[in-house]
C-alpha cells in the first residue's frame, strides 16, 4: 500500500502515468496496475484518464492532499527509528537526580561534551519512579537513580555507581542535632519522611531494612509526594526525620539540621540504567565516564574534601560493576 501511495503521489505531480512511469523506473503496465489495485483497495476512481494525460477526482485529490503529509511523517518516523536502532543519534536524553548531578553527572558531562561537542544533551530532573516510566516510553535513554528494587535490570541494562552512605535530617531543636553524627537505633522513636511509591519505588523498603538491619525497629512512616525541600519543611514542621542518601547532604532549609549516620550498613545504591540496543558513541563515553574506576589521586583528593566538610566520610564510591566492558553496550 505504502508502495503504491508514493506511486499516485507522482501521478499527480507528473499528470501522466507516461512520465510517472519512467520517472519511478516501472513499466507503464506495471504502474497502471498498481493504480487499478489503489482504486480497487479504495472502491472508487481516483483517476481520470484521457488522451492527454490523468488528473485526480474529488476523491484522488482528497487522498493526495492527506497522503502527503502522512508519508512525509512515516518517513520522517522511519529515519529517526533507524537512527535509533543503529545507535545513531545526535541527540542524548539523560534523566538524573538533582541532588546527585553535581558529584555524579556533570564530571561525566564534561568529558561527553569534549569527546562529542556536536551531540546534543536533553537533561530532566525527574523523580526515579518518572525516570524508568521515561524509560520504558523511550523518552529518555540512560537515567541515573537510586535503587528502585526489582525494576531495575529487568527491562534495561544497569549497573551500580556508588554505594552510599546515610544521613539524617532532624528539627534543628532536635536533642541529636547538636551531635557529630547519630545511629539508626537513636530514631527508634521518631516518625520518618517518606517518598510516596510512585515518586521513589522501593525506598520505603530500603528504609525499613536499615532500621530494622542497624535498629532492630519498625519505622513509622509519614508519606510526601513532592520534592525534597517540601520533604525537609515536614522534618521542620511536623516534628519527624527524613534518612537520605549522603548525596543529598547539601540541600539546606530553614529549622533543619543535617547530621551524618554513624551505621555502616545504613547505605543506598546509586545506578546508572539505559535502554537495551544498540549504544551510540555519545551514550557509550558517558557511560565509560561514569563507570570508569577513579584514580588514586583522584580518590585521594575527594577523601580529604570529605575529611574537611562537618558530615565527615558521608558517602564511599564502590565499583562493584569491575565487570562492565564496551562489549557489553554492543
Amino acid at each position: 500500500m505504502i508502495l503504491q501511495l508514493r506511486a499516485f503521489l507522482t501521478v499527480i505531480e507528473e499528470g501522466s502515468l507516461h512520465r510517472a512511469a519512467t520517472r519511478l523506473s516501472l513499466s507503464h503496465s506495471a504502474l497502471s496496475r498498481q493504480m487499478q489495485a489503489l482504486e480497487h483497495e479504495l472502491g472508487g476512481q481516483l483517476l481520470e484518464r484521457s488522451s492527454t494525460g490523468v488528473r485526480p477526482t474529488a476523491g484522488g485529490y482528497a487522498l493526495a492532499t492527506k497522503m502527503a503529509a502522512l508519508l512525509a511523517s512515516y518517513d520522517s518516523t522511519m529515519i529517526e527509528v533507524r537512527h535509533l536502532v543503529r545507535g545513531e543519534t545526535e541527540q542524548l536524553r539523560i534523566g538524573y537526580l538533582a541532588s546527585a548531578f553535581g558529584e555524579y553527572l556533570a564530571p561525566a558531562l564534561e568529558k561527553l561534551r569534549q569527546v562529542h561537542p556536536r551531540t546534543k544533551l536533553k537533561l530532566l530532573d525527574l523523580f526515579p519512579g518518572e525516570q524508568i516510566n521515561a524509560l520504558r516510553r523511550g523518552e529518555i535513554d540512560i537515567a541515573l537513580t537510586q535503587e528502585i528494587g526489582d525494576l531495575l535490570g529487568r527491562d534495561f541494562y544497569a549497573r551500580q555507581l556508588a554505594v552510599i552512605e546515610s544521613i539524617v535530617a532532624l528539627p534543628a531543636g532536635h536533642p541529636l542535632a547538636l551531635r557529630k553524627q547519630a545511629k539508626i537505633a537513636e530514631l527508634k522513636s521518631e516518625t520518618f519522611v517518606t517518598g510516596t511509591e510512585d515518586r521513589v519505588p522501593g525506598y520505603r523498603r530500603r528504609l525499613s531494612q536499615i532500621c530494622r538491619s542497624c535498629g532492630k525497629f519498625r519505622p513509622r512512616l509519614i508519606d510526601n509526594s513532592e520534592d525534597l525541600s517540601s520533604k525537609l519543611a515536614m522534618v521542620a514542621n511536623e516534628d519527624a526525620v527524613a534518612l537520605l542518601p549522603a548525596y543529598m547532604r547539601h540541600q539546606t532549609a530553614p529549622g533543619v539540621v543535617i547530621i551524618p549516620v554513624a551505621d555502616a550498613g545504613a547505605t543506598w545504591r546509586l545506578f546508572v540504567v539505559w535502554q537495551r540496543g544498540k549504544t551510540a558513541g555519545p551514550l557509550l563515553t558517558l557511560l565509560d565516564s561514569l563507570l570508569a574506576e577513579p584514580s588514586t589521586a583522584a580518590q585521594a583528593r575527594n577523601g580529604d574534601q570529605l575529611r574537611s566538610q562537618p558530615y565527615g566520610n558521608v558517602h564511599a564510591r564502590n565499583r562493584a560493576e569491575k565487570s562492565f566492558h564496551r562489549s557489553d553496550l554492543a
